[in-house]
This record gives structure tokens, C-alpha cells and sequence, in this order.
């Protein structure tokens, strides 16, 4: 099992999260029963799965973005065998589908770290982050505030929600359109890029005691397996954000991470320590959206 590049603390502490952490449930609380039953309907680079939500609701966390406003049909009605779910799925289409744009800025280190401030002002280093990292791909935060020499960023660091301060002249900039919104009440991910819904399927999320945290968080990682038919599914699609209630796991915070399955039937459950698990379709083409892309989270 892998680990995390250090990400170093206050007072020079090491603190590495292992590629346990990434795995929230999915050893012990990927399990779980239910059925999604969609198919696959491609539609120009559009990845869609599982029957789509009758309503939905605007997305509290970005007010400037929606969720896509849908409807499904049932002409077997509401007493119709279960046996007959993926066909009822594959007859749902959404009746409107918004064009959400979301503009972000990326940072990437340009040396081996990157140091980070609790502000501007202070000259003692807070957080250095390893590069590359957390694994062997290029470490990428999520840009919030261009202050002209100095950005704020979101740390890939616990709490959630934790920003800091990195000096311009230590990263490199790229500049991209894209979002993935998952909403936990409706079991359900939506990924936008350039203004199109790329991605749309039933999602499993955490288990009662072991919620999916909400939030905006950010891809910091990309993982492909060597074999698909494991619980981690196709892709692990690594983000910033943590556990709000488990500790430690193999000695690592447990950062929430979006993967695929080698079971479906458990999408649309709550059955997991906390990663969220979707359809190897739905998971491939999200592995392709630019690290930094925001992941805002609802309840």
C-alpha cells in the first residue's frame, strides 16, 4: 500500500497520508446492497448512468451554478417489476440541461515544494507540500484569490475548508472550465466541462456513521488500476477534502476520493466510510477532467 508524499506541518512535523486514505469504505465500507440498473447513453462526449432524478435543487455551495433540472418517466408505473429497472432507466431523458461554466485557476509548484503562509504577511512557513504529490502526479491546488503577487489556495490539509497563501512566483498557472457536482440526498453526481455536461450518474455515498463531508473541495489526484474488478472499480479520482469523523486510516487522515465499483448494485446506497463510488463509465471520464477541477459536495 502506497503513501502520500509528506506533507510537512506547523513546526516542521511530518505528516503523510498514506493511499489508505483515499480508500475510505472501500475494504471495509464499500459493501452494501440495492440496485441502480442504468445503462450507458452516450451523447456526444456525455457519460450518463442510472434513471435520473425526478426533481432537483440549486446547489447551495455555488449559488452561481445548478443542478440540472430533470425528469423521469415510468410507463411501467409505480408497481413495475424490479426486474424491469434498467429498462425503465434507459428510458428516462433529462428535460433540460443547463450550461454550467465554472472557470478555474490550477497552481503547480515549479520547484520540488511548495511553501504556504497563514498569510502574506507572515514569513514563517505553515504547510510544505511535497512535489510531486500527494502521489506521483503533479501537485495541484485550487486557486481562490489572485492577489496579484500572492494566491490563495485550498489546502489539501484537515479541516476542511482550510485555505493558505502561496507566493506567485513559486507556481505556475493554467486556466481551465470544468465542475463535478454530487448531490448526497439524491445519491447523484453531475461533471461539467467547457460549458457541457460531460458526466451524469447514481452514486453511492457514506454510511450513517460515516457521512460523505460537504464542502468545495478539488481533484488532486488521478489513479488508473491495473484491475478493474476490484471494489476501487476502473479510476480513483482523488479531492482535497477529508473525513469530518474517522481519525487515521493506516496511519493516514482519510481523504475522500470518487472511484468506481466492480458492483453497481450498491449505487444509490449510503454504504461507505466516506469516498463516494460511481459507474467505470461515469469514473473514466471524470479521471480525464484537469487536476484542480472544483468538487462541491451537498448535502
Amino acid at each position: 500500500m502506497g503513501r502520500r508524499r509528506a506533507v510537512r506541518g506547523p513546526g516542521s512535523l511530518g505528516r503523510a497520508c498514506c493511499l489508505g486514505a483515499y480508500l475510505l469504505g472501500l475494504a471495509a465500507g464499500c459493501g452494501g446492497t440495492g440496485a441502480d440498473g442504468g445503462e450507458v447513453h452516450d451523447a456526444a462526449t456525455m457519460v450518463r448512468l442510472g434513471p435520473a432524478p425526478s426533481t432537483t435543487e440549486p446547489v447551495t455551495a455555488a449559488p452561481t451554478t445548478t443542478l440540472p433540472s430533470t425528469t423521469s418517466s415510468d410507463p411501467a408505473g409505480p408497481e413495475a417489476d424490479t426486474e424491469n429497472a434498467g429498462e425503465a432507466a434507459a428510458t428516462t431523458t433529462p428535460t433540460t440541461i443547463p450550461s454550467v461554466r465554472s472557470p478555474f485557476t490550477a497552481a503547480r509548484p515549479v520547484g520540488d515544494h511548495l511553501a504556504t503562509y497563514r498569510s502574506p504577511d507572515d514569513a514563517e512557513v505553515w504547510w510544505r507540500l511535497d512535489h510531486p504529490g500527494p502521489y506521483d502526479g503533479d501537485r495541484t491546488l485550487l486557486v481562490l484569490e489572485d492577489h496579484g503577487d500572492w494566491l490563495l489556495v485550498d489546502l489539501p490539509v484537515r479541516p476542511n475548508g482550510t485555505t493558505g497563501w502561496v507566493r506567485r512566483a513559486d507556481v505556475s498557472l493554467s486556466s481551465h472550465d470544468a465542475v463535478v457536482h454530487v448531490d448526497l440526498s439524491e445519491r447523484r453526481l453531475w461533471a461539467w466541462e467547457d460549458g457541457h455536461l460531460v458526466a451524469e450518474g447514481a452514486v453511492a455515498v457514506g454510511a450513517e456513521d460515516t457521512p460523505t463531508p460537504t464542502g468545495r473541495f478539488a481533484v488532486n489526484h488521478v489513479e488508473e488500476q491495473a484491475d478493474p474488478d476490484t471494489l476501487f472499480g476502473a479510476w480513483i479520482v482523488g479531492t482535497s477534502g477529508f473525513s469530518d469523523v474517522l481519525d487515521l486510516v493506516d496511519g493516514g487522515d482519510p481523504a475522500v476520493a470518487i472511484h468506481g465499483t466492480n458492483d453497481p448494485s450498491v449505487l444509490g446506497d449510503a454504504v461507505s466510510l466516506g469516498c463516494i463510488r460511481v459507474h467505470d463509465e461515469v469514473v473514466a471520464r471524470l479521471a480525464r477532467l484537469p487536476l484542480g477541477t472544483p468538487v462541491e459536495i451537498r448535502a
